[in-house]
């Protein structure tokens, strides 16, 4: 259970940074965040209430090490480690001893008999297994979707986690799921075959949300690596994009946990054409990261749609990343990150696009703006 230092070659880094970096450099990024969770359950175990987990953990990584990795990479785990380890460090309500649910989920996986007292909760998660439920113990094992090789797992966090402020659904129409991320999967994998790669070195879990009345409706979680929580949506190509937008943010997330791109205790606020509200710096190079990948998906899909969404999201993102760089917000590690990015958008938008798209994304981002300016002010 030790943890060793990451690198990454200049040359991924400039791949990541141009909105791409390949299966190799996601998986980098999949393992520096897994080191960072086991780092947090680390500090969680000096906390008496968790040694026993936190041995059975270490036991379980000397006979089989893949089943405590499997565990340590689903989502639940890192935002439980966060979470846990923060209100230690404040003096806050922590419940260490939780810890036994993920070890008891590494164990199940390693076939190790598991030993442990468990806190007396009515609902708790097996990480990557399943909920257990009830006095009677009921195990309900968490749905999965086969794609090609990989699955992603259906989870509603029933074991709670989730931000008040994030919808989860309240129960899942697997069959309809299941179809429904098949086609996306089957598009990405036959027209997008290099987001294809880097979704599944990423994305491990799906949450389904309510129904969106605007839309769709999608967001990934900082400290849930790996998670997305999204919507129903209404076709193939709705939720492939929706996939590869919230990947980048996957992707960005551990990016930064790697590099400082964005100067602390800034209080700078900034237009974002995406949004409604105003946005500090690192929401805004999270946005623009997105949007890139957005672009970049809508830049090979055929049709005069495909052409408007590729005018409006492409030019959208360099606004943006020009702002940044104008900034005095960006480290010199995050100036060269974005400067990599907008030299991407930059060569897209001198790309010629027939005059009718062009017209189209124009009048979306002028709305955008005269909407957003009559909420704030002028635009930053």
């Amino acid at each position: 259970m030790t943890v060793g230092p990451f690198r990454v070659s200049a040359s991924d880094f400039t791949a990541l940074a141009r909105g791409g970096g390949g299966a190799s450099a996601v998986r980098t990024l999949r393992r520096a965040r897994r080191s960072r969770t086991l780092l947090l359950i680390r500090s969680i175990a000096a906390d008496p209430a968790a040694r026993d987990a936190f041995a059975l953990l270490a036991e379980v990584a000397r006979v089989a090490p893949e089943a405590v990795d499997r565990v340590l990479d689903h989502p639940s785990v890192g935002a439980w480690a966060t979470r846990t380890a923060l209100a230690m460090r404040r003096g806050g309500a922590a419940r260490p001893a939780e810890l036994a649910f993920t070890a008891a989920a590494a164990a199940v996986r390693a076939g190790v008999p598991v030993d442990l007292e468990f806190p007396p909760v009515e609902v708790f998660s097996l990480p990557s297994l399943g909920v257990v439920v009830g006095p009677g113990l009921a195990y309900e094992p968490l749905p999965e979707v086969e794609l090609d090789g990989f699955a992603l797992q259906v989870d509603l966090w029933a074991g709670g986690g989730v931000p008040d402020e994030l919808p989860v659904a309240s129960d899942v129409d697997v069959p309809r799921w299941r179809d429904a991320l098949r086609a996306a999967w089957d598009l990405l994998a036959r027209d997008h075959p290099d987001l294809a790669a880097e979704f599944a070195e990423v994305v491990t879990v799906v949450t389904p949300m309510p129904p969106s009345p605007s839309g769709t409706s999608s967001a990934t979680l900082a400290d849930a690596f790996g998670c997305v929580f999204l919507s129903p949506t209404p076709d193939a190509e709705t939720l492939a994009v929706t996939l590869v937008h919230e990947a980048q943010h996957s992707k960005l997330v551990a990016v930064m946990d790697l590099f400082a791109l964005v100067e602390p205790g800034g209080d700078a606020v900034f237009y974002a054409p995406w949004r409604e509200d105003p946005r500090p710096a690192a929401g805004l190079l999270h946005g623009t990261y997105a949007h890139l990948g957005v672009a970049g998906f809508w830049r090979s899909r055929p049709g005069p749609a495909a052409r408007v969404e590729y005018a409006r999201w492409r030019s959208a993102a360099l606004v943006t990343a020009e702002a940044l760089l104008a900034s005095d917000e960006l480290t010199p590690t995050g100036v060269r990150f974005v400067r990599e990015l907008a030299s991407v958008l930059r060569a897209w938008c001198a790309e010629p696009l027939p005059p009718a798209a062009e017209a189209a994304a124009a009048t979306e981002a002028a709305s955008h703006r005269s909407r957003w300016q009559a909420a704030h002010g002028p635009l930053t």
